[in-house]
């Protein structure tokens, strides 16, 4: 799920330094791992920028700036020759999910990059996972769900059978969007549509932009099966991790 962020009505260059520890995991970097010149960089739970304790441990996020750097650094380190995201997520926030995707994109301009998963590579995840050379799948997983959901509850009835009326001063028709207690007006709703279609159309044109021939119909925010991932382009199938790793490794590893 790609989930667009909506500010609530009150409005409520690094560089690194590569240093191998004895366990092949970069001391400034808990996601990456090297061996045998492979950077594996896993992508587990859903994607979200700065996640608090509860989206961690409850649901096992992954904060998206956390990825980035684990992209970054193994663009920088020389003894990683090439890149494996071992991806098991349902997707995640909007926030942070195009900079995550020109990370590897620009990671790609100087190392091979794999996507695999054997669980879900789904809305934000694949989004992420579009910009790789190539996307392997086992037969059970799950791919696609190229879309942008944004869910705005109606509690104005709620708030009336318990007595409550809220009023609102606000300077600017949208302000109050999404206010607790307040229906949307048209306006309102309009402009969250078209804020939601404006992301998706970045999204498609991101999945298209390593030339992908993957239809129209295949981005209607669905998400398929290895075999039917395949026929719609979106990703080839292997037997296992290993099995995509294998292949990284004698195609691109010295």
């Amino acid at each position: 799920m790609l989930v667009a962020a909506q500010s609530p009505p009150e409005g409520f260059s690094a560089l690194f330094q590569s240093s191998l520890t004895s366990d092949n995991r970069d001391e400034d970097c808990d996601l990456l791992t090297v061996e045998g010149g492979i950077g594996n960089i896993p992508i587990q739970g859903p994607m979200v920028r700065n996640p608090d304790m509860i989206s961690r441990f409850l649901f096992g996020a992954t904060d998206i700036e956390e990825i980035i750097n684990a992209v970054n650094v193994a663009a920088q380190r020389p003894d990683v020759q090439a890149v494996f995201l071992d991806i098991d997520s349902p997707g995640g926030s909007v926030n942070g999910t195009p900079e995550l995707a020109q990370a590897v994109s620009d990671l790609c301009k100087t190392k091979y990059t794999y996507a695999f998963s054997g669980g879900q590579m789904c809305s934000a995840a694949y989004w992420v996972a579009s910009q790789c050379d190539a996307i392997y799948i086992t037969p059970s997983a799950r791919v696609g769900s190229i879309g942008v959901i944004l869910p705005v509850v109606d509690s104005t009835e709620a708030y009336q059978q318990a007595g409550l009326h809220v009023e609102v001063f606000a300077a600017g028709k949208y302000k109050s969007t999404g206010m607790p207690g307040v229906a949307l007006t048209d306006d309102q709703r309009q402009w969250l549509q078209s804020d939601v279609e404006e992301i998706a159309s970045d999204f498609r044109t991101a999945v298209l932009a390593r030339g992908r021939s993957i239809p129209a119909e295949a981005m209607e925010g669905q998400s398929f099966s290895a075999r039917q991932a395949m026929r719609f382009n979106l990703a080839g199938t292997v037997k296992s991790r290993d099995a995509a790793l294998a292949m990284l490794r004698s195609r691109h590893v010295s």
